[in-house]
């Protein structure tokens, strides 16, 4: 008999663990912590629009206990309207739910300005798109009653919105410490997930 799946993590990049690859990433700590059964499905430089598109392949066929979504990073690049995120990640979510799976719905991380050679005027229209992303998420996980992830207010600098630079590699990647930071945020919440999910 196949092992059960706990955690399917789905997303861009920032799930898949770039720069250093899934051994690095935020999920394959907590699995190292915690003996959890996780499959990493963050794909590099992938919106939202695909993620759900290729839900039913990642995500559905494998009939984990519970999924994380988190996306918008890749959208936000694109200038793609919030409604349009907010609703492809509300499909998933219903998708997740017939499927028999728990969703859970992450907040990304902050960007960064770490003069990676992004003009600060289009990082700062980004970071602000990226924003009003989150804030769906919020509204939403609330409307739905769903879990939520914060992986923003442990990156992020208050007194300047953007990323603290000790965490980033480039304007939007974690790096390795911040990874592990992303993996704490998890742990932190573990607990109340575990018992809301399993």
């Amino acid at each position: 008999m196949a092992t059960k799946i706990d955690i399917v993590g789905l997303g861009d990049s920032l799930t898949y663990g770039y720069p250093y690859g899934p051994e690095a990433s935020w999920l394959h700590l907590v699995a190292q912590r915690t003996g959890l059964v996780v499959e990493n499905r963050g794909v590099n430089g992938e919106t939202t629009g695909e993620m759900l598109a290729r839900f039913h392949e990642d995500v559905l066929r494998l009939e984990p206990r519970a999924v994380i979504i988190m996306g918008g990073t890749n959208d936000a690049w694109a200038g793609v309207e919030v409604s349009r995120v907010r609703e492809n990640v509300r499909v998933m979510v219903e998708k997740a739910r017939e499927g028999g799976i728990a969703p859970v719905i992450a907040l990304p991380p902050p960007l960064c300005r770490a003069d990676a050679g992004v003009p600060l005027l289009f990082l700062t229209e980004m970071a602000s798109l990226l924003e009003s992303y989150r804030e769906a998420y919020r509204e939403l996980t609330a409307k739905e009653g769903l879990m939520l992830l914060d992986f923003y207010t442990p990156l992020v600098d208050p007194a300047t919105g953007w990323g603290r630079g000790e965490y980033f590699v480039d304007d939007a990647h974690p790096n390795r410490r911040g990874y592990q930071v992303m993996a704490e945020a998890v742990l932190g919440k573990l607990l109340n997930l575990l018992q809301g999910l399993f």
